[in-house]
């Protein structure tokens, strides 16, 4: 397959924004479930904190969505399996 120089673009793009997406999602999960502050996932991420809280707003905002809600439900329920919840009690 042959590609011109201007279909390489999109492509690097998409690859970027779901990067972006994995990172708003793990940092959403590291302060929700881990109730980890947003100082120190940003230090961890080498991001700013505010960097940090914009991301932890997106995933929110995309949670209206059913099949996210679900998706990050399943993903905070792995991660409580893995780590348990931050005093010993199930996150809801």
């Amino acid at each position: 397959m042959v590609m011109l120089v201007g279909e390489r673009v999109p492509l690097r793009r998409d690859r970027r924004r779901t990067s972006c997406h994995v990172r708003q999602i793990s940092m959403y999960v590291c302060h929700v479930v881990l109730q980890i502050s947003l100082t120190d996932i940003g230090y961890a991420f080498r991001r700013d904190r505010t960097t940090v809280s914009h991301a932890c707003h997106v995933v929110e905002d995309r949670r209206d969505d059913p099949a996210f809600d679900d998706f990050i439900a399943s993903v905070e329920r792995v991660v409580i399996s893995v780590f348990g919840a931050p005093g010993g009690r199930e996150h809801e």
